[in-house]
């Protein structure tokens, strides 16, 4: 993220991805805004809607879609890593907190989905991975 207006952009995502309150962003006005997700299930990345309670300014909030370079083995062992220890961990290319889902368990094997909603990234793992095993 370059710009001032981008790395502001992300912040207000990041939340309303939260749940965090936001404010106005209208000059002189400053007042909470409500929050509404309009995010289609499946979708890749979240699309809030947040409307000003007082000037009933509306502003959507998205995040940019790049899937590519994708996440390496490394930085997916370091999230996993970071989530066990009761951290929130971040993505590596845009630092968006990761949400992990747990996914049904075939044959007693814990399997996750990591997502970044802002890039659109995502991935599966098995944990504990097989080289934890030895």
């Amino acid at each position: 993220m370059n710009t001032d207006q981008e790395r502001n952009a992300h912040r207000r995502f990041v939340q309303a991805l939260q749940h965090k309150s936001l404010t106005c962003a209208k000059p002189g006005c400053g007042r909470p805004m409500d929050i509404t997700d309009l995010t289609p299930h499946l979708a890749r990345i979240k699309t809030y809607e947040a409307e000003c309670k007082r000037c009933h300014t509306k502003e959507l909030i998205t995040g940019k879609e790049q899937t590519t370079p994708l996440w390496d083995v490394a930085s997916i062992t370091m999230m996993a890593e970071v989530h066990l220890l009761h951290d929130q961990p971040t993505c590596p290319f845009d630092d968006t907190p990761i949400t992990f889902t747990s996914m049904p368990k075939p044959r007693r094997k814990a399997r996750y989905r990591l997502s970044c909603f802002y890039c659109g990234r995502h991935t599966e793992m098995n944990w504990p991975p097989p080289e934890a095993k030895r």
